[in-house]
């Protein structure tokens, strides 16, 4: 039995794990196909495989957090007036109650180490409800910020406030304890109670200004300090506290070349005042980005403490996302390790051993128990198990090459059907600054199940090989990344003799389709193409992108800040620029809610291929961001994928048909 793409309603992926004395707390996300929407919920498994469900609905519960004595969890819910509030219900079982009643959404929490209140974060002003006199009037909206949408969002809100409250368990309202006028990400709470670490946009009323400051909040005389005051370029972000409060950890960049400083471990001793890189000498990244389209909700935990001077990281290397360890004078080593994605990890309380999810290119995902002592690993809950040894997935054959001073590596799906002659896709992933590598890939086993080769390069630009790797593709876009994309295909035609040289396609998103367009424009090798959210004109791109005004001069220049002066260079840089060369059957596919790289970059790169005699189609998502791959309303995902193949097999039929 193959794989389809109806099969991701089958199929559930785990994150937020929690270790407790008795058992395993984690988070259960899955996609409805009857309501068209994803759904989580809260489970717990004893040691003996035993599972019970928790939460409220079943639906909407989502990013449990456990008490630190153990007799609650906290997790975030949908209230009765659709707000997102906190829920407490408790370990021992009983029914969930609502905590909090906050007039806007609670975006995060975080408990107190008394386990008597939780902190909570709110926007006030964030949400505006229309009456039905507003709704037949709409008013202009006017923004004063350079940044002022973000994909996934749309129009970013002005003249809000940021709350940091505090809601005692027996009590029925909040109180303050921050206020701030732009936006926070709580990192971690002092186990002593006594303060509150934080990042923030260090200047964010300058928008060329790309630094993210850790802060301490001192909760007793409400002092706020910087604690990357003598690296004040950096974007750094706090994540955990040692048992003692006396030392951080957190991650981030030095920031010391635009969009390319690779991300690292730090360490903070609250004493000395001392911040160290302790990832300086090695080459990965902390905590890296493998591409994939399955894993929904992780928590985005990165780092915490085993012992004052032992620590746990997550990093990416070589495809592979690994928990590593390490100490302030010991260098990072991998622990839990192998040819997969931890996704999300835990410690257990006595800090002998992590609960964490992993993901492999054959298993989606499950929950592991992994002995510190030992080195041991024990599987807790596969609940994918049953779906999976009947879909026939494909392992993915593993290549590597030199070429102009790096080492490319790639993966290679065959079809999941041997045949004799069958056609290939060369799939370029998008960032440029992610990797393939060591994950599930819904869409790529999807191909493979309907007789396509997919060839996934990770060429320079991405990550997972190192600075100067991803450095390598900036200011040389289409240069040195398009013949590695062209030297993998000829890589995988050599690993599978039966790949038809005659029958390839290819096919990306994003930075991905940006190669999509460029490769059409640059050679005639394909028969066909599908280019997705794609970039095609980045003249336009500067401004009408989220990220346009900062991302152009960072990745096609090379300087923290640009703007319009070189019309040239960026038109030169544009596929839209060398359309006239193109031939290649396109299918351009842009979600109309694109805040990326925004639908005019598909239309303009339809139309170009349409006003010069090349087969093309336009297709266009409703509803549908830059994610849509990824998260997207689930019955477009289905369309999407079943348009691709639809596409390619029609232009291999083509061929057929004139005998070529």
């Amino acid at each position: 039995m193959a794989i389809k793409a109806t099969d991701l309603f089958k199929l559930v992926s785990l994150s937020y794990p929690i270790a407790t004395n008795r058992g395993y707390f984690f988070q259960e996300n899955r996609i409805s196909e009857a309501d068209n929407t994803y759904y989580q919920r809260l489970c717990f498994v004893n040691p003996r495989g035993q599972m019970t469900v928790y939460g409220t609905d079943q639906k909407h519960d989502r990013h449990p957090k456990l008490s630190p004595d153990q007799q609650w969890l906290a997790f975030l819910s949908q209230a009765a007036d659709k707000t997102t509030q906190v829920f407490l219900q408790a370990v021992d079982g009983g029914v969930a109650h609502q905590l909090t009643a906050e007039k806007e959404d609670v975006t995060d929490f975080a408990w107190r180490p008394d386990s008597k209140a939780v902190f909570l974060q709110t926007t006030i002003g964030a949400k505006k409800k229309l009456s039905p006199e507003d709704a037949k009037k709409p008013q202009p909206v006017t923004v004063t910020r350079a940044q002022y949408k973000l994909n996934g969002v749309g129009l970013l809100p002005e003249n809000v406030t940021y709350e940091l409250r505090v809601q005692q368990r027996r009590q029925k309202t909040s109180h303050i304890v921050m206020q701030r006028q732009h936006d926070f990400q709580i990192g971690a709470i002092a186990p002593d109670g006594q303060k509150i670490a934080f990042a923030a946009e260090r200047l964010p009323d300058d928008p060329n200004d790309f630094s993210q400051a850790a802060y301490l909040l001192d909760l007793t005389t409400q002092q706020v300090t910087m604690v990357n005051e003598h690296l004040p370029q950096a974007e750094l972000t706090p994540a955990a506290f040692s048992a003692d409060s006396q030392q951080l950890l957190l991650y981030g960049s030095d920031n010391h070349l635009p969009n390319v400083s690779q991300g690292h471990l730090w360490h903070y001793d609250l004493k000395s005042q001392k911040l160290q890189d302790v990832a300086d000498d090695v080459d990965f990244d902390i905590p890296g980005y493998v591409n994939g389209d399955f894993q929904q909700d992780l928590s985005g935990k990165v780092a915490d403490f085993v012992t004052a001077d032992y620590y746990l990281t997550i990093g990416f290397d070589h495809g592979k996302t690994s928990l590593y360890a390490g100490g302030p004078d010991e260098r990072l080593t991998p622990l839990i390790d192998g040819r997969r994605h931890v996704t999300d990890f835990a410690l257990t309380p006595d800090h002998r051993g992590v609960v964490f999810t992993e993901s492999t290119m054959t298993i989606p995902s499950r929950l592991v128990y992994f002995d510190l002592a030992s080195e041991e690993e024990t599987v807790l809950y596969d609940p994918n198990r049953r779906v999976t040894r009947t879909l026939g997935l494909v392992t993915p054959l593993t290549f590597n090459f030199n070429r102009a001073g790096f080492e490319i590596e790639g993966w290679y799906f065959p079809p999941q059907k041997a045949a004799a002659s069958h056609p290939a896709i060369l799939y370029v992933h998008g960032g440029p600054a992610v990797g393939y590598g060591y994950t599930f890939f819904h869409e790529m086993q999807y191909l493979a199940a309907k007789g396509y080769g997919v060839i996934c390069p990770n060429p320079r630009g991405g990550l997972g090989y190192g600075e100067a790797f991803t450095a390598a593709v900036i200011k040389h876009y289409g240069q040195d990344d398009y013949q590695d994309c062209l030297a993998a295909v000829d890589e995988a035609l050599k690993l599978d003799t039966t790949i038809d040289p005659e029958h390839l396609f290819v096919a990306g998103g994003s930075y991905g389709g940006f190669m999509t367009n460029w490769i059409v424009t640059h050679t005639h090798r394909f028969k066909a193409a599908v280019t997705q959210r794609s970039i095609a004109n980045w003249l336009s791109m500067y401004g009408t992108s989220d990220i346009g005004y900062y991302f152009t001069p960072w990745e096609l220049e090379g300087k923290w800040s640009g703007d319009l002066s070189d019309v040239q260079g960026l038109w030169d840089f544009s596929p839209l620029a060398h359309i006239d060369f193109a031939k290649t059957p396109t299918l351009v596919m842009h979600s109309e809610d694109d805040q990326r790289c925004p639908i005019g970059q598909g239309e303009e790169f339809y139309i170009g291929l349409k006003l010069h005699g090349v087969e093309t189609k336009f297709m266009r998502f409703p509803k549908s961001n830059h994610d849509l791959s990824r998260s997207g309303l689930p019955n477009l995902r289905i369309a999407r994928l079943t348009a691709i193949t639809d596409w390619f097999d029609a232009h291999q039929s083509k061929q057929e048909a004139k005998g070529e």
